[in-house]
């Protein structure tokens, strides 16, 4: 019997979407001179896909969800949480002097670090607030992917001013690095996302109805929110006014788009697996910083008309190659790190079969979703 390749195809796809998000959230932002316009786009996007999608397929199976006061909170944190990293990304890449591909692959290689200790030491099925050390010895694969993951990250960050620093000339770290900040930000929202969607999911029984949680909450977060903000700074005088043209709503539109789409092929992926499901995210955590680099690469705004609209062409200027190393580490770095996580945790799911406590099973993968 042939296995089925389906959850490559969703694999791929979510490789894809998370890829893009960020070039396409930058560029919208930029032609909309605002980066709350833009995570107002990015949320009405997540309402038509994470709100009226789940409904309507809710409705359509006729399945009514274990809906408790538990799973709807830890699902609807979690896009709190989702929303919180999407709108860090936007303020990181409007704040970053140079293209968004230095960005991206350090939120990649940061997220699954922070998820993955997060979910180590947190144990919800023992009580909501349970913290305590991992039930399974931790797997060496998980040092070694931390390890990779800060090189490649750094290797990233510093690619910019390597010739410089080789040459022994020091940047001024004093000046443009605030978006820093906002990607450490990003990183610890995203990392925090997915234990507790994965945990809202399990309660709820219904990984759709944690889907519409997580989108009531962009739509609250990344809705109203921008909403009232840009209201608020509509009369002052130093702030831009946002320029909702076609092309840049468009550009901020899909970017939300791919984040949500990303989010359902991930639980598509884990679905059609037919193998252990710790093997699904590492790939695509590896594989959407690659995608990112190749598209800020060769769809850009040229440097000499900064007004003018991206355009997909050669690069100007081939960035240094510690970049493309640091990505290469990053990517793998996050992909160990997960593998290590989801292997602990089949580990500690075995234990408790083998000694007849085995615990319910999961309707949403751990790793399933991601803003």
């Amino acid at each position: 019997m042939q296995k089925s390749r389906v959850w490559m195809f969703f694999v791929a796809l979510a490789g894809l979407c998370w890829g893009v998000y960020v070039p396409l959230v930058a560029e919208g932002g930029k032609e909309l001179h605002s980066a709350f316009a833009a995570f107002l786009c990015v949320g009405a996007a997540y309402f038509l896909l994470a709100v009226l999608l789940p409904i309507l397929i809710l409705g359509a199976r006729g399945k009514r969800p274990a809906w408790n006061g538990r799973g709807i909170s830890l699902s609807t944190l979690a896009g709190v949480a989702g929303a919180a990293g999407a709108l860090c990304v936007i303020f990181a890449t409007v704040v970053f002097p140079g293209p968004p591909m230095f960005v991206a692959p350090v939120i990649f290689a940061l997220a699954p670090v922070i998820n993955t200790i997060v979910s180590l030491f947190w144990h919800p099925d023992e009580g909501a607030f349970t913290i305590g050390a991992p039930r399974e010895p931790v797997h060496w694969s998980l040092y070694l992917g931390v390890v990779f993951a800060g090189l490649g990250a750094a290797l990233v960050l510093l690619s910019k001013d390597l010739p410089g620093i080789l040459a022994g000339k020091w940047p001024d770290f004093s000046k443009g690095y605030t978006f820093v900040i906002f990607v450490l930000l990003a990183g610890l929202s995203w990392g925090v996302y997915v234990p507790l969607i994965a945990q809202g999911g399990k309660d709820l029984k219904n990984s759709y109805a944690s889907f519409l949680c997580v989108g009531a909450a962009y739509f609250v977060v990344a809705v109203l929110l921008p909403l009232l903000m840009l209201w608020l700074l509509s009369g002052r005088p130093d702030v831009p006014k946002p320029e909702f043209g076609a092309s840049a709503v468009t550009l901020a539109t899909l970017s939300g788009a791919a984040g949500a789409v990303g989010a359902l092929c991930v639980i598509f992926a884990t679905f059609e697996f037919k193998g252990p499901r710790m093997y699904v995210a590492p790939v695509i955590f590896a594989l959407a910083p690659v995608i990112n680099t190749i598209v800020t690469l060769f769809w850009y705004r040229p440097q000499a008309t900064p007004r003018s609209p991206a355009v997909l062409a050669l690069p100007e200027a081939l960035p240094h190659w510690s970049l493309y190393v640091g990505i290469i580490l990053a990517g793998l770095g996050a992909a160990l790190v997960l593998f290590a996580k989801e292997l602990t945790e089949a580990k500690h799911a075995a234990h408790l079969r083998a000694t007849g406590h085995a615990p319910n099973a999961p309707v949403i993968a751990s790793e399933a979703v991601k803003p």
